[in-house]
């Protein structure tokens, strides 16, 4: 079964501010459907200067399974004039580096064919993934993910301290001296927390890599806030009552609506 005409009524008004009569709606839910086919599978441009890849997770309902909670990938680029496009969005049982893998794949098949910048959390085997599509884009790890993760390893009394000793590290005015401030993090925190530490050590050079862009760029590179602003008007755009889709084409209806908002 679809979404009830009062449901699909009460989604459409949320999302396109305008109230609309039963006769009109299935023309234009059948228009949007339309549209959002031909947005998922439109030609890509050749270049993005950076790509953010994050999601979220909506509750859709399965034939056989009932209402299941699955997870929608975003790839949200940036293009060499400044230009922001919502590149896809992908419905998939769970986030894995394997799932990215293949949207890359698609993203390229597609006609993306060079990204300098790839910017996501920590998601184990994602920067891999990356550079099997795109081995010549360089990979920025969100420094506000890592620092969450971080803080919540702690005790903590130690939170405070540590969150701000890690800001010097990202907050610092070269590289150089990022790295300055983070082997006074590891001299002040190592013994009491080598995993945390070692993690910032280990990945120093995705933790770093936007001091390699222009001063002006590093608040917007050096974490996925951009993207998590998007994903936030997303959530809000698709909370309507109880929070469920009937199936999937209903999922891409609204992302499209709401992708086409910002």
């Amino acid at each position: 079964a679809g979404v009830s005409q009062r449901k699909a009524a009460e989604i459409l008004s949320l999302l396109l501010g305008h109230r609309y009569s039963h006769e009109t709606l299935s023309a234009l839910t059948d228009e949007v459907l339309e549209a959002a086919g031909a947005f998922r599978t439109r030609p890509l441009p050749e270049e993005m200067a950076f790509v953010y890849l994050d999601g979220l997770s909506l509750k859709v309902f399965r034939e056989g399974e009932g209402i299941v909670r699955e997870s929608v990938y975003v790839a949200l680029g940036i293009a060499p004039n400044g230009e922001r496009r919502v590149l896809g969005f992908w419905l998939l049982p769970t986030e894995s580096a394997l799932g990215w893998e293949g949207v890359l794949g698609e993203l390229w098949q597609r006609g993306l064919r060079r990204v300098l910048l790839f910017i996501t959390d920590g998601l184990p085997g994602l920067p891999e993934a990356i550079r099997r599509v795109y081995p010549q884009a360089e990979w920025q790890r969100c420094v506000v993910h890592g620092v969450r993760w971080s803080l919540s390893q702690v005790r903590s009394r130690d939170r405070a301290l540590l969150a701000e000793d890690l800001r010097r590290v990202y907050g610092a005015e070269s590289r150089e001296e990022a790295l300055g401030a983070l082997e006074e993090v590891k001299a002040a925190w190592g013994s009491r927390y080598p995993g945390v530490v070692g993690l910032w050590v280990q990945d120093s050079g995705a933790f770093l890599r936007f001091y390699g862009y222009p001063k002006v760029l590093w608040p917007y590179l050096r974490s996925t806030n951009l993207m998590e602003r998007f994903i936030r008007e997303l959530r809000r755009g698709t909370k309507v009552r109880d929070h469920k889709f009937p199936k999937e084409e209903a999922v891409y209806k609204l992302l499209y609506l709401e992708s086409e908002r910002q």
